[in-house]
């Protein structure tokens, strides 16, 4: 085995979380229930370069044609991105990859900063176009940046935010991030942080949609072999804790002293004995989890979840948990109401006429969002509870 993002052989399986389905793909009848597949959801550490991968890639044009992900039905993600476009005011020209249904080209446009998106998803990028916020419908690769080329010019400035973690071909993605970003431009890369994933316990966080998950080391790695400079850190909340890299289309670019300490930092932690705890941690959560819910059923409890993130589908999987522990879920989206969860096959259903005072158990997946969520039951006497560690919230 070799390491798909710097080509290192010292790269070793930690982790195995069982048969997976697809955790985008929410079958909504029979049929499509007879027609999912699983595969072994299994997890590589590179030691090189301090990155997670999972094993098996699955094919992107696949998992992506047909999305049901709207960042902008999510407030607190509308927010974190409409303070980004605030701080982007210095910028001419901007492209957004991955721009979803435009929650971050909106801000941009009504702060007159001249941007356009990217992304794969047909239906999703369509509602964006269909507001206003261009957008094209494809991968980011070099067909479409010869198309964007040819109409406009290079742009100062490329947003990718929880972009990378879902590439087949991080390198590729570096190569064509040069091409099309303009001499001394920036990239801004949001990603989920794989040193928070295991000091969490988030297991859940890993699916296949996700190939690859990314420490600030390996982002460095990636970027430096295409002669760019990651030179500054943030840590954000966004997804529970993530990274804001930014990233210099100039070789050797200075290093801010956080930047410096977070590398240095992560060369320390980030090892395999890291990973050998955390699966042992995390086996043993999964079975107090599915423990609690039977014991809440054992007492004629209604139980429910509130959010059905992919993170449930690699949870009730793991867990073995179904729709005998959870009664249903309860999604914002439309576009996974009145379907199922992947693999396990919990009913999904709309927050009308859902919310009732026949629940006593709600298990929140959606967790970053507890405070908004809270809100939703505020007439009735509910117990909330975090899956994964398993606790209770308030």
């Amino acid at each position: 085995m070799i390491c798909k993002i710097c080509d290192s052989k010292k790269i070793f399986e930690l982790i195995n979380l069982g048969r997976q389905p697809l955790a985008n793909k929410y079958p909504k009848n029979k049929y499509e229930i007879s027609k999912e597949k699983k595969f072994y959801l299994k997890i590589l550490f590179c030691k090189t370069c301090r990155s997670a991968q999972i094993k098996k890639i699955i094919d992107r044009k696949y998992l992506f044609e047909d999305y049901y992900y709207l960042s902008s039905v999510n407030k607190k993600l509308k927010s974190h991105f409409e303070k980004l476009a605030k701080t982007l005011t210095k910028y001419k020209f901007v492209i957004d990859i991955g721009s979803n249904d435009g929650v971050l080209l909106r801000p941009l446009k009504k702060l007159k900063i001249k941007a356009l998106g990217i992304d794969p998803s047909i239906n999703v990028g369509k509602i964006a176009n269909d507001n206003g916020l261009k957008t094209f419908i494809g991968f980011f690769d070099k067909p479409i940046i010869k198309e964007i080329l040819s109409k406009y010019p290079k742009p100062d400035l490329i947003v990718a935010s929880s972009v990378v973690t879902h590439l087949d071909n991080p390198k590729k993605f570096a190569k064509n991030i040069k091409l099309l970003l303009e001499k001394n431009g920036d990239l801004i890369i949001e990603i989920e942080y794989l040193q928070n994933i295991l000091k969490n316990l988030e297991f859940e966080r890993f699916y296949f949609d996700r190939p690859f998950y990314y420490s600030a080391y390996s982002i460095n790695n990636l970027f430096k072999k295409v002669n760019m400079s990651l030179y500054d850190i943030e840590l954000i909340e966004a997804h529970g804790g993530s990274l804001r890299c930014y990233i210099k289309n100039i070789k050797d670019f200075k290093k801010t002293i956080r930047c410096r300490n977070i590398l240095n930092n992560e060369f320390k932690k980030l090892n395999i004995n890291s990973f050998k705890i955390f699966n042992n941690k995390i086996i043993k959560e999964a079975e107090k989890f599915k423990y609690n819910l039977l014991r809440f059923k054992k007492q004629k409890n209604t139980v429910i979840g509130y959010g059905a993130p992919a993170r449930v589908s690699t949870i009730t999987n793991f867990a073995n948990i179904d729709s005998s522990l959870i009664d249903y879920i309860i999604d914002d989206s439309p576009l996974k109401q009145n379907r199922y969860s992947p693999g396990k096959h919990i009913r999904i259903l709309p927050k009308k006429k859902n919310i009732n005072n026949k629940i006593q158990n709600v298990i929140v997946f959606a967790y970053e969002y507890f405070d908004d969520i809270k809100m939703k039951f505020n007439k009735y006497n509910v117990i909330f509870f975090k899956p994964i560690p398993f606790k209770r919230i308030k």
